[in-house]
């Protein structure tokens, strides 16, 4: 009995000191987390937003200003989703259409330019950096209006364009930094290559959030005189849509196809309809 109650008491001992070095035992660190990527059709958030204040950025808006009126009726639809969890990376597919209209009396507008884009990019989305690929064909023609200017246009041969870009983003607490570069690949008539980007925006968090943002091109093509845009307003976010009001400016070289690279300068109120994303 004796020895029987020792080698309870010996068992019991032991286990206690193993329990006791098990707890001293540091458990071993996880390793990195690693998520199975998936793969999905039309996913409902988009890894990236274009620039707000770049006049060519594929938003909806209406801008009345000094020089006329500019409309822009867009789209832009992520196509498929590779989701690794820590990284998104998105195909696509993004239009634009680019109208100019001159005032031609009280209430009339003459429909004088039309600029046509469409791209194909590649998003990439981690953590707070964001970055675009893209694709893009852009094409300058004049409107029926242009019958009743004094002067009929000269340069009706065509414009066509066709280049390769990337935009890189860092997001900064509610303001965003981006810079992007682009290299012209097939152009009608023959111009300079290559452009760059720069660009920040800042927008509160609330549903009607203030913003502003400034955007700065410099191309080849217009000898390197800078092209400033500008805005100053107010998003109001709605279900999936964001709508938008600001003070708009652009000074330099003219966006419109036709009219590029003669100077152009205006002031106005922005009138914008975005998709929420991000």
């Amino acid at each position: 009995m004796p020895d029987t109650m020792l080698g309870l008491a010996a068992l019991a001992l032991f286990c206690v000191w193993s329990r006791a070095w098990a707890d001293d035992v540091p458990a071993p660190s996880p390793g990195p987390s690693l998520t199975s990527p998936r793969w999905s059709a039309l996913p409902p958030r988009p890894a990236f937003a274009p620039p707000l204040a770049d006049t060519r950025s594929p938003y909806s808006v209406v801008v009345a200003h000094s020089d006329g009126i500019d409309a822009t009726v867009a789209a832009r639809f992520p196509l498929v989703e590779l989701d690794a969890g820590a990284v998104r990376a998105q195909f696509g597919v993004s239009a634009g259409l680019f109208l100019g209209f001159q005032p031609d009396g009280p209430l009339v507008f003459d429909f004088e330019t039309f600029d046509g884009l469409f791209l194909f990019p590649l998003d990439v989305q981690a953590g707070p950096w964001s970055a675009r690929l893209t694709w893009a064909h852009l094409s300058a023609h004049y409107g029926d209006g242009v019958r009743d200017d004094g002067a009929l246009p000269t340069n009706i041969g065509a414009y066509s364009r066709e280049w390769a870009a990337l935009t890189v983003v860092r997001q900064l607490g509610p303001a965003r930094v981006y810079v992007g570069g682009r290299a012209l690949l097939h152009v009608i008539p023959d111009e300079k290559p290559l452009a760059l980007q720069v660009g920040a925006e800042v927008e509160g968090p609330w549903r009607v959030a203030p913003y502003a943002a400034l955007d700065l091109q410099v191309t080849q093509e217009a000898d390197g005189a800078p092209e400033l845009c500008g805005q100053l307003g107010a998003r109001l976010r709605t279900g999936a849509w964001r709508l938008r009001i600001a003070a708009a400016m652009r000074t330099g070289p003219d966006d419109t196809g036709k009219y590029r690279p003669a100077p152009e300068q205006w002031a106005g109120v922005l009138f914008g309809f975005d998709a929420d994303v991000l």
